[in-house]
């Protein structure tokens, strides 16, 4: 019985630190060159966006409440080229 519960606790210990791992990872911050990439092509369709609101995701970026004068608020997608991938209207 005592064995199995330390398996469980070390499973339960690694499951921690990967899972942690993988948040870091998530919250990286974005260098300067990749939030100016972001950032000139938001410009580029004529919307704006705060520095804060963009970070990593999926290999690419995701820049939250975008802001496009004529056309409202969206979150948009850039893959790792900065290419819009997916531009999602917000309500």
């Amino acid at each position: 019985m005592e064995k199995t519960l330390m398996r469980i606790f070390a499973a339960a210990l690694a499951l921690t630190f990967v899972t942690g791992a993988s948040a870091y990872a998530m919250d990286e911050a974005l260098t300067e060159q990749q939030m100016e990439g972001v950032q000139e092509t938001i410009r580029g369709m004529g919307c704006t966006v705060e520095d804060t609101n963009i970070e990593m995701e999926d290999g690419g970026y995701e820049a939250d409440d975008v802001v496009c004068k004529d056309d409202g608020k969206y979150d948009v997608y850039l893959d790792k080229d900065f290419k819009v991938t997916k531009k999602v209207k917000e309500d």
